[in-house]
Protein backbone atom coordinates (compact mmCIF):
# COMPACT_ATOMS: atom_id res chain seq x y z
CA UNK A 1 0.00 0.00 0.00
CA UNK A 2 1.28 3.55 -0.51
CA UNK A 3 1.69 6.03 1.76
CA UNK A 4 1.54 9.55 1.10
CA UNK A 5 2.79 12.42 3.27
CA UNK A 6 1.52 15.87 1.98
CA UNK A 7 0.95 19.25 3.77
CA UNK A 8 -2.23 19.88 5.41
CA UNK A 9 -4.76 21.26 3.31
CA UNK A 10 -7.74 23.85 5.21
CA UNK A 11 -9.83 20.63 3.47
CA UNK A 12 -8.30 18.60 4.97
CA UNK A 13 -9.04 19.67 8.78
CA UNK A 14 -12.08 17.91 9.94
CA UNK A 15 -10.17 14.64 8.30
CA UNK A 16 -7.08 15.03 10.95
CA UNK A 17 -9.24 16.45 13.71
CA UNK A 18 -10.98 12.66 13.63
CA UNK A 19 -8.10 10.61 13.75
CA UNK A 20 -7.00 9.51 17.20
CA UNK A 21 -5.01 7.20 19.00
CA UNK A 22 -6.52 4.43 21.09
CA UNK A 23 -7.28 5.66 24.35
CA UNK A 24 -4.82 4.01 26.40
CA UNK A 25 -1.74 6.11 23.64
CA UNK A 26 -3.66 9.49 24.65
CA UNK A 27 -1.02 10.74 27.70
CA UNK A 28 1.96 9.69 25.05
CA UNK A 29 1.19 12.22 22.53
CA UNK A 30 -0.25 15.39 21.70
CA UNK A 31 -4.02 15.29 20.14
CA UNK A 32 -4.56 16.62 16.97
CA UNK A 33 -6.18 19.37 17.70
CA UNK A 34 -3.32 20.79 20.12
CA UNK A 35 -0.90 20.44 16.94
CA UNK A 36 -2.95 22.12 14.81
CA UNK A 37 -3.49 24.81 17.06
CA UNK A 38 0.27 24.99 17.75
CA UNK A 39 0.68 25.02 14.45
CA UNK A 40 -1.72 27.90 13.96
CA UNK A 41 0.54 30.36 16.28
CA UNK A 42 3.54 29.01 15.21
CA UNK A 43 4.53 29.86 11.53
CA UNK A 44 7.52 27.68 11.87
CA UNK A 45 5.53 24.28 12.10
CA UNK A 46 4.19 22.30 9.15
CA UNK A 47 1.70 19.83 10.03
CA UNK A 48 1.27 16.92 7.50
CA UNK A 49 -1.40 14.55 6.19
CA UNK A 50 -0.30 10.85 6.20
CA UNK A 51 -2.59 8.64 3.53
CA UNK A 52 -2.31 5.12 2.61
CA UNK A 53 -4.29 5.07 -0.88
CA UNK A 54 -5.71 8.25 -0.76
CA UNK A 55 -7.20 7.79 2.51
CA UNK A 56 -6.36 9.46 6.09
CA UNK A 57 -4.25 7.40 8.17
CA UNK A 58 -2.64 9.91 10.22
CA UNK A 59 -1.13 13.22 11.09
CA UNK A 60 2.53 14.76 11.32
CA UNK A 61 4.29 18.29 11.68
CA UNK A 62 7.40 19.04 11.88
CA UNK A 63 9.38 22.18 11.98
CA UNK A 64 12.56 23.87 12.02
CA UNK A 65 13.18 24.50 15.50
CA UNK A 66 14.04 28.10 15.65
CA UNK A 67 16.27 27.44 19.13
CA UNK A 68 18.70 24.74 18.29
CA UNK A 69 17.95 25.63 14.03
CA UNK A 70 17.60 21.13 13.90
CA UNK A 71 14.49 20.14 12.18
CA UNK A 72 12.07 18.30 14.07
CA UNK A 73 9.42 16.07 14.00
CA UNK A 74 7.31 17.12 16.52
CA UNK A 75 4.16 15.00 15.55
CA UNK A 76 3.91 11.43 14.32
CA UNK A 77 0.55 9.33 14.77
CA UNK A 78 -1.20 6.99 13.07
CA UNK A 79 -5.11 6.44 13.83
CA UNK A 80 -5.37 3.49 15.65
CA UNK A 81 -7.67 2.10 13.16
CA UNK A 82 -4.21 1.80 10.92
CA UNK A 83 -1.96 0.76 13.27
CA UNK A 84 0.30 -2.66 13.39
CA UNK A 85 0.29 -2.06 9.23
CA UNK A 86 3.42 -0.59 8.56
CA UNK A 87 1.92 2.95 8.17
CA UNK A 88 3.99 4.36 10.88
CA UNK A 89 7.17 3.18 9.25
CA UNK A 90 6.30 4.20 6.12
CA UNK A 91 5.04 7.71 7.19
CA UNK A 92 8.95 8.12 9.18
CA UNK A 93 10.65 7.46 5.80
CA UNK A 94 8.68 9.84 3.54
CA UNK A 95 9.19 12.40 6.35
CA UNK A 96 12.91 12.26 6.54
CA UNK A 97 13.09 12.04 2.48
CA UNK A 98 10.84 15.13 2.74
CA UNK A 99 13.32 16.57 4.85
CA UNK A 100 16.65 15.41 3.38
CA UNK A 101 15.46 17.09 0.30
CA UNK A 102 16.30 20.57 2.22
CA UNK A 103 20.17 21.28 1.41
CA UNK A 104 20.12 22.63 5.07
CA UNK A 105 18.96 19.15 6.60
CA UNK A 106 22.16 17.84 8.11
CA UNK A 107 19.61 15.19 11.09
CA UNK A 108 16.13 15.01 12.03
CA UNK A 109 15.62 15.15 15.64
CA UNK A 110 12.31 13.68 17.52
CA UNK A 111 11.22 12.95 20.90
CA UNK A 112 8.39 10.92 22.60
CA UNK A 113 7.63 9.98 25.87
CA UNK A 114 9.50 7.09 27.79
CA UNK A 115 6.76 5.18 27.63
CA UNK A 116 5.39 5.38 24.19
CA UNK A 117 7.36 1.93 23.90
CA UNK A 118 6.06 1.21 20.45
CA UNK A 119 7.23 4.37 18.60
CA UNK A 120 11.10 4.47 20.47
CA UNK A 121 11.37 0.81 18.67
CA UNK A 122 10.26 2.13 15.43
CA UNK A 123 12.61 5.05 15.89
CA UNK A 124 15.38 2.99 16.68
CA UNK A 125 14.62 0.45 13.43
CA UNK A 126 14.60 3.76 11.22
CA UNK A 127 18.09 4.37 12.53
CA UNK A 128 17.50 7.06 15.48
CA UNK A 129 19.65 7.71 17.95
CA UNK A 130 18.62 8.75 21.52
CA UNK A 131 20.83 11.86 22.47
CA UNK A 132 20.76 11.33 26.28
CA UNK A 133 18.61 14.37 26.45
CA UNK A 134 15.15 14.96 27.62
CA UNK A 135 13.16 17.74 26.73
CA UNK A 136 9.39 18.55 28.51
CA UNK A 137 9.91 14.81 29.98
CA UNK A 138 10.34 13.36 26.40
CA UNK A 139 13.35 11.45 25.52
CA UNK A 140 15.16 12.82 22.29
CA UNK A 141 16.21 11.30 19.65
CA UNK A 142 18.13 12.28 16.32
CA UNK A 143 18.72 10.59 12.62
CA UNK A 144 21.85 11.49 10.62
CA UNK A 145 20.91 12.68 7.26
CA UNK A 146 23.71 9.75 5.62
CA UNK A 147 26.56 12.23 3.42
CA UNK A 148 26.06 15.42 5.98
CA UNK A 149 27.26 15.01 8.87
Amino acid sequence: MTITVTPLQPQDHAAALALSVAPDQDDLIASNEDSLDEAAERPECVPLMIRAAGEPVGFAMYALDPDDGQYWIYRLMIDQRFQGRGHGGAALAAIVALLAGRPDCSRVIISYHPENVRAAALYRRFGFCETGEVVAGETVARYDIPGRG
